[in-house]
């Protein structure tokens, strides 16, 4: 099987007393080979459809920066070598982007080092390129109680790229009255996991309509006035909503943008979906809490019984039963100006009756208490495995 090259637009810069050094070239490729010595990259002349590196040869360079740094897309990749004064030209360059408030960052270290941050950046260009265009659904309109979670969706679009459309709730009920099923083979699939055939054919009709707001609006997620269902057709969307999450559609609760920008990034980070959930209990002398809510993706489960909705009885919960693995809670803050990562273990399933029906008990590998002292918002986001570090770093180049 061939190795697919990454391509890197490479764009030189170097002082005028330098220019006429042959010894340069040499350096170049001695250094170039040293980062990618298997050849996972192909450094190419800078495309638009690219990332780019600034690879600062030399002192004495950062004029011609200057002079050209309008013609390329933020951030600004400055690749750094050990030798000509290239971490010196390399600081200016930085300071001066940062007092044009433009994003800036280094590439630098050992040669290890240098390849993987140039991996992460080639691979944070095509996830800033997809979220960039991105359009995000709101359907009908944050549920009254989300008081500390406002958004602006012109912000949103400064910073991360990101389309918000607001989409009239009528229009989804309208087309749920419709019972149109988008999946015809789900329904032989639920039904054996309960007898509610009629409550699983409108769960079914939640998710066509939803799928078809999707299709008509270009959407790659939504947030949905969900309990509004409950009072209009004594109804959830919780099934459907797991559903979708597992189709690739980020779907979340109760009108909550913060969080569905925050379960977006991690589907473009990972590729698979994530768990909203609910704080419900800390322990913050042992580092533990439970969190819960009634919509998961049916994939991040071991198993799971279709339950009612916790607060009205009604429709369908999911009552699953996560792997007892390490996780990550992400939460982005409602002005996008932080995002909140915190590993831990799942220790438990409980089967409280008391909290909404899919339910983990937690243990963190460090102190929960800003979770108390500083919250963003009613709602968190867990996603499988340990993505700290690097959902982390995806957060800080959208948005440093």
């Amino acid at each position: 099987m061939l190795m697919t090259m990454k391509q890197i637009g490479l764009m030189r810069l170097r002082s005028a007393l330098s220019a006429g050094d042959k010894t340069l070239r040499n350096e170049e490729s001695e250094f170039l080979s040293s980062i990618d010595p298997t050849g996972d990259f192909r450094f190419v002349k800078p495309r638009e459809d690219l990332p780019t590196v600034f690879f600062v040869q030399t002192g004495g360079s950062e004029i011609y920066f200057k002079d050209c740094y309008e013609t390329f897309p933020e951030p600004y990749c400055l690749l750094v070598q050990g030798r000509r004064n290239s971490l010196a030209a390399s600081l200016e360059i930085k300071s001066f982007c940062a007092q044009k408030k433009k994003r800036c960052f280094l590439i630098m270290g050992d040669p290890k080092s240098c390849h993987d941050q140039l991996e992460r950046y080639q691979k944070f260009f095509q996830i800033e390129r997809k979220l960039r265009g991105m359009k995000l659904g709101v359907i009908g309109r944050p549920s009254d109680w989300l008081i500390g979670s406002p958004y602006s969706p012109k912000e949103i679009k400064k910073r991360l790229g990101i389309e918000i459309i607001s989409i009239p709730m009528k229009e989804f009920i309208d087309l749920y009255e419709e019972r149109i099923l988008a999946d015809t083979k789900a329904m032989k699939r639920f039904l054996e996991k309960t007898a509610r055939r009629e409550d699983l054919r409108k769960s079914l009709y939640i998710h066509g309509a939803l799928k078809r707001l999707c299709e008509k609006y270009q959407l790659s997620g939504f947030t949905l006035r969900c309990f509004d269902l409950l009072s209009k057709k004594q109804q959830t969307s919780c099934l459907a909503f797991a559903m979708l999450n597992d189709e690739g559609i980020v779907a979340t609760c109760e009108g909550d943008v913060p969080t569905l920008l925050t379960m977006t990034l991690i589907q473009a980070l990972t590729d698979r979906p994530s768990f909203m959930a609910n704080p419900s209990e800390f322990d913050l002398a042992n580092n533990e809490a439970i969190f819960a809510h009634c919509t998961c993706p049916l994939s991040m489960l071991d198993s799971y019984t279709l339950a009612t909705h916790f607060e009205s009885g009604l429709g369908f919960g999911i009552r699953g039963q996560f792997p007892k693995d390490t996780m990550t809670l992400l939460k982005m803050n409602a002005d996008l100006g932080s995002l909140r990562a915190l590993t831990c273990k799942v220790i438990e399933n409980p089967l409280r009756n008391d909290l909404c029906r899919s339910q983990i008990r937690v243990r963190f590998d460090e102190s929960i208490k800003p979770l108390v002292d500083r919250p963003y918002g009613n709602h968190v986001s867990f996603a499988a495995g340990d993505i700290r570090e690097e959902a982390s770093a995806l957060f800080a180049y959208l948005t440093d």
